[in-house]
């Protein structure tokens, strides 16, 4: 490798650095999950906990996904990230990735794979996790209000058939008109932000019940003949995956509502 082609490299890791700096710099939180999907216990080995304490020792507020959002945070989900650990270990070795995820579900940064060689289950994870993490920490992580990205907003589009006349219009509704008087058709959907609250999936004879972290149900859902489709119990609608994303759709009388879920199955 030649010096021309060495400079580019460097500049290209200090782009890349900078960039993610600006990017995290945008985020207050950072929302830990108390039970890593490659572990069966909850905080097994401390791992969970050592995670949470090597964000908060970097300037982030961090909290487990089974405790009480900070108000700030609940009205606007958009300044936490949510963690997840990719285990990458095989019978040699630890491996793990830290990924963070914004409200929308979008990874907007990926650390380093952290690796240790230690046959100790404890002493391998914690080793791996922090060598993952001095990506992180070379990052001189600094929360600026200022770039904090703004809560998504609902969109409402209300389409109106009526006889053609002078209509007052307010925005955001949009009023079309045609000759033939019909019914007034309302047709509401609402796009709601991704929270960063996690569902989990408990099963039940007729299929699942999904829970929040305070155990509380939040949707049943009932087999169907289908894939990756349910009928929601007690409400005129469905819950169905759709590009590797779980949606719920229903009616509140003539509003649709569409809404993402994070689901933990």
């Amino acid at each position: 490798m030649n010096l021309k082609q060495i400079l580019i490299l460097v500049l290209l890791i200090t782009s890349n650095s900078v960039f993610a700096q600006q990017s995290l710099n945008e985020y207050k939180y950072v929302i830990v999950p108390i039970n890593y999907d490659f572990l069966r216990l909850k905080d097994q080995y401390q791992l969970n906990s050592l995670t949470k304490f090597l964000f908060k020792k970097e300037g982030f507020e961090t909290l487990f996904d089974n405790e009480v959002r900070p108000q700030n945070l609940a009205e606007n989900p958009c300044l936490g990230l949510v963690l997840r650990a990719k285990n990458n270990s095989s019978m040699m070795s630890t491996k793990l990735i830290i990924e963070l995820l914004n409200c929308k579900n979008e990874i907007v940064y990926t650390s380093t794979e952290g690796k240790s060689k230690d046959k100790d289950f404890k002493k391998g994870y914690h080793e791996a996790l922090r060598k993952a993490f001095q990506s992180i920490a070379s990052l001189d992580y600094k929360y600026n209000p200022t770039e904090t990205p703004a809560i998504v907003k609902k969109e409402k589009i209300v389409e109106v058939q009526k006889p053609t006349d002078i209509i007052e219009e307010v925005t955001p509704v949009k009023v079309e008109t045609v000759e033939n008087p019909v019914d007034v058709v309302e047709k509401t959907v609402i796009e709601d932000t991704p929270l960063a609250i996690i569902l989990y999936a408990q099963s039940n004879p007729l299929g699942f019940q999904l829970i929040d972290s305070t155990t509380k149900v939040s949707y049943v859902l009932l087999k169907s003949n289908k894939k990756d489709l349910f009928f929601l119990k007690n409400k005129n609608g469905i819950v169905f995956k759709e590009a590797e994303k779980w949606f719920a759709e229903y009616y509140t009388e003539n509003t649709l509502v569409k809404v993402e879920l994070l689901i933990k199955f």
